[in-house]
């Protein structure tokens, strides 16, 4: 309490008031500022992130690959013709071997009639097989033949045979492990793919309601 005094000299007392701070209001440009602060945190959070999981995906890669050329030496120590009819027993034609091994299909047959192949093929035959190891056991893949036919996108004939036959079993693993989509996978191995293999035929809607067919616009 704080005593005064009136013009008359009469005492009174009034209660001591001590001023609040009053919070400057924010305007819309402390908000953009501030918005703008959090974006840019966001954004080199999210770069970090992103380098991040490249390094971790470039070592998952090279794991892989280590893995797989252990198991494909490991593989090759078994006759040729073995590991041949290991690879037709899980559906694959003679046929797809060949072209995956990067050979003739009469070379095939000579090695599952006794012929030995050279040390490179032998090593590529325990490398396809090891291959098939792999995402048989450790992934569940259990139609190995069925999987790699798949189209790797409707409409476009590529398959995972396509990805074998050039040995892009990296590609093939992102795959299996759902690491990757097919489109991101095809846009790494041949980034023309959309131009490529593009549809003539577009679906539209006719006046009715109802969907039609007819030729692109652009194509042609």
């Amino acid at each position: 309490m704080t005593d005064l005094f009136t013009a008359d000299r009469t005492r009174t007392s009034v209660t001591e008031y001590a001023p609040q701070r009053v919070e400057r209001t924010r305007t819309i440009d402390d908000l953009v500022d501030e918005t703008g602060y959090l974006r840019n945190v966001t954004r080199l959070l999210g770069d970090d992130v992103a380098a991040t999981s490249q390094e971790v995906g470039e070592l998952h890669h090279r794991a892989f690959e280590t893995q797989l050329n252990v198991r494909a030496r490991e593989a090759a120590k078994r006759p040729a013709k073995e590991m041949l009819q290991a690879l037709v027993e899980r559906g694959f034609a003679w046929r797809d071997v060949a072209r995956m091994v990067g050979v003739s299909v009469p070379a095939v047959r000579r090695w599952r009639h006794g012929e030995l192949p050279t040390g490179a093929h032998l090593l590529s035959i325990g490398r396809l097989l090891a291959f098939t190891d792999i995402l048989r056991t450790d992934h569940l893949i259990a139609e190995m033949a069925s999987w790699m036919e798949m189209p790797l996108v409707p409409e476009v004939p590529l398959s995972g045979l396509d990805l074998a036959a050039e040995g892009r079993f990296v590609d093939l693993f992102d795959l299996a492990t759902s690491d990757e989509s097919p489109e991101s996978v095809l846009d790494r191995w041949r980034p023309s793919w959309r131009d490529d293999y593009s549809s003539q035929v577009e679906v539209f809607e006719a006046p009715d309601g109802e969907l039609g067919l007819r030729i692109a616009r652009d194509a042609g």
